[in-house]
């Protein structure tokens, strides 16, 4: 008796799973604990500045690993404004300590980008791409803790 009304609790349970995936989906993603992990969203903000009408966004440096930090990483730096100038050339620090940490001069119409790392513990440049209204860049470093 216990497994006929097992089979039936199954056969309806598993095409409402189905129909309401969607439904499903969607109330899961609104958890606090659940997070778009930060190698594809870029971390979170660490802080933005304005020059002008530009806006430039510097993330905080995302070391993912499976366990802890890994020994490298990424900061993303993204440059929003309506209308993409047909050069961005920019200096940041990223790590807010006061000195320069690497330089980019961006070509927006043919997506060239000249990278330059200033501090010893900037790698190089992971990628350079438009995102809607805005460009982005992401730039290899290595962990301070784990130097």
């Amino acid at each position: 008796m216990l497994g006929y009304s097992w089979a039936v609790v199954c056969i309806i349970l598993i095409p409402a799973t189905f129909i309401g995936n969607g439904a499903f989906s969607n109330m899961l993603s609104k958890f606090s604990f659940m997070k778009v992990n930060p190698v594809y969203s870029g971390g979170d903000l660490d802080h933005s500045l304005n020059k002008g009408d530009m806006k430039v966004e510097i993330n905080k440096p995302v070391f993912a690993a499976l366990i802890g930090e890994s020994s490298n990483g990424f900061v993303q730096v993204k440059w929003v404004i309506k209308d993409l100038p047909p050069s961005i050339s920019d200096t940041i620090d990223f790590d807010k300590n006061g000195t320069p940490d690497f330089s980019v001069k961006i070509d927006t119409k043919t997506g060239k980008t000249e990278f330059k790392a200033i501090d010893k513990n900037v790698l190089g440049l992971r990628v350079s791409s438009k995102v809607k209204e805005s460009w982005l860049i992401r730039v290899n470093i290595k962990n301070p803790k784990k130097l």
